[in-house]
């Protein structure tokens, strides 16, 4: 199912409700810019409420996978993506103080706000700043120093591997 575009977050969250679906990859220009490619659509789940003092808060989880490049051999590299997100809305910058610690300002200055911005504003913020393949299934593993393990300790490979040794 998908989520819709444009909700009222005040009366969701008065409500109670939990809004569940996808949102189009091509719905999401920022992250499609910033990976090479988005493998599906995004997953998210949403709930609305009151907190305990009154404030309209939502919160969730999004998932999606991407395609991006391996920063060791340059091949392309599937990614999955986690964000969860605790946000307060709020009507101004004004009530920025006004939020909880526990909770990131959602400014929503009209009744409506965009749904698929603040999911793809979470998702940015889950893309690591380096993506590599997992160890072992890189073609630049080659690149890697070796590492040896001497008793419980984990030491790269050096010629001063033998002076340690004779330490011991």
């Amino acid at each position: 199912m998908a989520l819709p575009t444009q909700i009222d977050p005040r009366k969701l969250a008065l409500q109670g409700n939990l809004l569940e679906g996808e949102i189009k990859a091509v719905d999401l220009p920022r992250l499609e810019s910033s990976v090479s490619a988005i493998c599906g659509p995004l997953k998210a789940s949403i709930q609305f409420e009151l907190d305990e003092s009154r404030a309209k808060v939502a919160h969730g989880t999004a998932m999606v996978t991407v395609e991006t490049v391996c920063q060791r051999c340059l091949d392309p590299v599937k990614v999955d993506l986690r964000a969860e997100f605790a946000v307060q809305v709020i009507w101004s910058e004004d009530h920025i103080n006004r939020v909880a610690a526990n909770y990131e300002p959602w400014l929503v200055v009209d009744k409506m706000a965009n749904l698929n911005e603040l999911l793809e504003d979470e998702i940015l913020l889950a893309l690591p700043l380096v993506n590599y393949h997992p160890v072992g299934e890189c073609t630049g593993d080659t690149f890697l120093e070796e590492v040896e393990a001497i008793g419980d300790e984990v030491v790269l490979d050096n010629p001063f591997n033998v002076l340690l040794q004779l330490k011991k």
